[in-house]
């Protein structure tokens, strides 16, 4: 077995995505198979004809799949129509080529929500303020029926993988004074939790990268959300949290002025250390998964720019 950590591994070989979706599914067009990206749990393919497979990284991940599945049904039900998400259609079965189920959903149309213009930024930012308080406003038992669960603060594969990241962010001094900064801020604070949040418990997606958050780039106006493989029962203000690091303190502000919810005494607190601590770990992160990708690990660094920002007054609900 390779010694290499689980996310340094290769995605699944373009080959064998292909193989396995032509003994699964005669129909689909796999020629010109292209490879859409890969996490921690999935890796990620588009088919020609607009199909979009993801096959599980290890076996645990399988069971993510109906979770998944049950979640996207629960929140197509209360998002606007105009709102994708995606609708598995297709389910591939373990075979030769691949150990694993694996699903097919079409593809959603849309860019990244960070590189929207400018000048429609505050279309993007209602559109996501309301898109959050729909998700938020999901009853806790709703959410439970589908199999979502909250967060284990305690568990040791957490734990692990918080060490893992504070090593690789006391390697980050050097890039800029910024940096510097913030990397000494998170060796002096990451452990040091604010004000625990008070509930109660809301559905959030828990990982709001924009790159999951899709938009029409000629009106702003939200698409799509994708990847719901880490939601989670837990603190709203999680949610907030990429939106500071992709596009700033104003823009999150702009996304609060939306949010139908009302906030907690402790919700400004709380972001700011989210957006702190997870600014830094993903710039890490982006180091050390792809240290020659200069433009990924630009756009962290401008994340942490953002995230420790003069912030003295946090975006208002």
């Amino acid at each position: 077995m390779s010694s290499l950590p689980l996310h340094l591994h290769p995605p699944l070989a373009l080959a064998t995505a292909t193989v396995a979706i032509r003994a699964c599914f005669t129909q689909v067009r796999t020629e010109g198979l292209t490879h859409l990206g890969s996490g921690w749990d999935f890796d990620a393919f588009l088919t020609t004809d607009g199909w979009v497979f993801r096959f599980p990284r290890r076996g645990e991940c399988v069971a993510t799949l109906d979770t998944e599945r049950r979640l996207h049904d629960l929140v197509a039900r209360v998002l606007p129509s105009s709102v994708a998400v995606p609708a598995v259609e297709l389910e591939g079965q373990p075979g030769s080529a691949f150990l694993y189920r694996f699903t097919g959903y079409r593809y959603i149309r849309g860019v990244a929500a960070d590189t929207v213009g400018v000048s429609l930024l505050s279309v993007t930012a209602g559109a996501i303020g309301k898109a959050l308080g729909t998700i938020h406003g999901i009853p806790e038992s709703d959410a439970r029926a589908a199999g979502v669960r909250e967060i284990d603060m305690d568990d040791p594969a957490r734990q692990r993988w918080l060490d893992d990241r504070l090593t690789a962010a006391s390697a980050l001094r050097g890039i800029d004074a910024v940096v510097d900064r913030a990397a000494d801020w998170v060796r002096d604070n990451a452990r040091l939790a604010p004000t625990a949040f008070p509930g109660p418990l809301r559905l959030i997606h828990d990982d709001l990268a924009p790159e999951h958050l899709l938009v029409d780039p000629e009106t702003g106006d939200l698409v799509g959300i994708l990847d719901w493989s880490d939601a989670t029962l837990g603190d709203p203000a999680r949610d907030f949290a990429p939106l500071v690091a992709w596009h700033g303190w104003s823009f999150a502000g702009d996304v609060l002025r939306h949010y139908p919810h009302r906030i907690d005494q402790g919700f400004r607190e709380r972001l700011r250390f989210m957006a702190r601590v997870l600014s830094v770990l993903w710039l890490a992160e982006a180091r050390e998964w792809t240290p020659g990708a200069v433009d990924d690990i630009a756009r962290h660094v401008r994340w942490v720019h953002n995230a420790f920002a003069d912030d003295s007054a946090p975006p208002a609900g």
